[in-house]
Order: C-alpha cells, then structure tokens, then sequence
C-alpha cells in the first residue's frame, strides 16, 4: 500500500498577545511603524504618546519601534 497524502492534523497551541505581538517583529525585534502604531492604539495610545514619555525605556529603541520596548512600555 502507499503512503498516506493525508497532511498531519494542525496543532495550534494558543499564545499570549505578547507572543503575538513578538512574531510581527523582525530579525532585528523592530515592528513597522504601522504595527507599532496598531498596537499602542489597542491600548489607547500613540506613537507621539511612546516619544513624549518613554516611562523609563530607551527612546531610541522606543523610535525604533522595538516590539519588546513598546510591550514594556505598556506595562507587559
């Protein structure tokens, strides 16, 4: 008999919204500014908002649009 052509079943496991967020990033952690502004405006805020006060996070990484910067700087 041959080999079954049936793919495996998908498994998906859920992730945290951070984890989603995370996969957006790049090679280098950096989200597009579009994405970067999606995600502050799910949680009511800007990117000028992120600029005006990095609360404590690097401004340079803030402007770079650094996935695990901005989740830290939403409280993440």
């Amino acid at each position: 008999m041959g080999e079954s052509t049936t793919p495996p079943p998908l498994i998906m496991e859920p992730i945290t919204y951070e984890e989603a967020v995370l996969t957006l990033a790049d090679d280098d952690g950096n989200l597009t500014e579009r994405r970067a502004a999606l995600v502050l405006k799910a949680h009511g805020f800007t990117l000028k908002d992120a600029a005006d006060d990095a609360h404590g996070e690097s401004a340079t990484k803030l402007a770079q649009h650094h996935a695990q910067t901005l989740l830290n700087w939403l409280g993440y």
